[in-house]
Formats: structure tokens, sequence, C-alpha cells
């Protein structure tokens, strides 16, 4: 790792068999680690230059199955459980993974795809309450697009992400 670079946190990799979810009053290594994570995102989340908070977290990797929702999805409900408004969007529209932890109902809500390539869908139509946590939304990456790069760089991706921006404390992505 590059000394520039510096490392917020590390997550244990889990056993079969182990709890992939964050819970309300967990004291596994697990929820500890991605409470330490959430500490150290702070001192990242305030720009002293502009007196802001930097309020968009985007968990990426280079290939499938590294945990990015696993990651996503747990920092969002560590955010969560501290009273902020937390919105974790699926924004993997080549390859989803975000139903995996979510009941079968989810799977046929609109999400993202949707939103941008339809103009009368608005963002309010999208957010969905997540069972895990009261303050915890989700968006879903919507059905899977023959051109998810291109479809990414629409105007309308934009204009979701500073609506949603500006209705949650955090957003997850």
């Amino acid at each position: 790792i590059h000394k520039s670079v510096p490392i917020i946190g590390e997550i244990p990799r889990l056993k079969r068999g182990d709890n992939e979810l964050i819970e309300i009053n967990d004291r596994s290594i697990l929820a500890e680690s991605f409470r330490i994570l959430r500490t150290n995102l702070q001192y990242l989340f305030f720009d002293a230059n502009t007196n802001k908070n930097h309020k968009k977290i985007i968990v990426t990797s280079t290939i499938k199955g590294e945990g990015k929702t696993f990651v996503a999805f747990n920092l969002a409900i560590t955010l969560a459980l501290t009273g902020k408004k937390v919105v974790l969007v699926g924004a993997d529209i080549r390859n989803p993974q975000l139903h995996r932890y979510l009941p079968k109902e989810y799977k046929s809500k609109n999400g993202l795809t949707e939103y941008i390539v339809d103009k009368s869908i608005e963002v309010k139509d999208l957010v969905v309450q997540s069972e895990h946590d009261s303050n915890l939304s989700i968006v879903m990456s919507g059905e899977i697009p023959p051109n998810p790069a291109e479809l990414l760089m629409q105007p309308r991706v934009d204009q979701f992400f500073n609506e949603i921006g500006t209705a949650f404390d955090y957003v997850i992505i």
C-alpha cells in the first residue's frame, strides 16, 4: 500500500455460518470493525476548507465477489444505528447483489435504471424503508440494462444523486 493512502478500517473475513449483517446491540468482531470504520470515516467526511460534511460514500472494487455489497450494507446499517438517515443505493447495474439481503418483494421494485430511462419516475418512488432499521432506506439497482456504462453517464444520474443527497444524512453507493 502506498504511504499516502490511509487505512481507515479492517473488516474480518467471515467463516461459513457467520451472520453477515450487523444487528442492534451487536457485540461481534464484525460489528466492532464496522463501528471503527464509521468512526474513522468521520475524519474523512469533514472538509476543513469548506466547513462542509461530505456524505456520499462509494464502495467499489475491481472484480466481483470481493464484498462490495456486504461492506456497503453493513456500513449503511452501522451509520443508521447512530440515528442518522441513511440510504443505500444499489448502483451495481451489471451484477446487482443487494437483493441477497432483502425480502423477495424488493426484487420487483423499480430501481436506479428505471429512474434513469423513465422521466415519469421520481426519486421518492424508488426509496423503500428497510426492515433492518427505521433510519435505513434502500434504492434497488433495477433491471440489468444492455448498456450499463452508458446508462450511468446520463444526466438523470446526477439529478438522482443531487436529490437523494439532500434527503438523507448519508448516501452509500
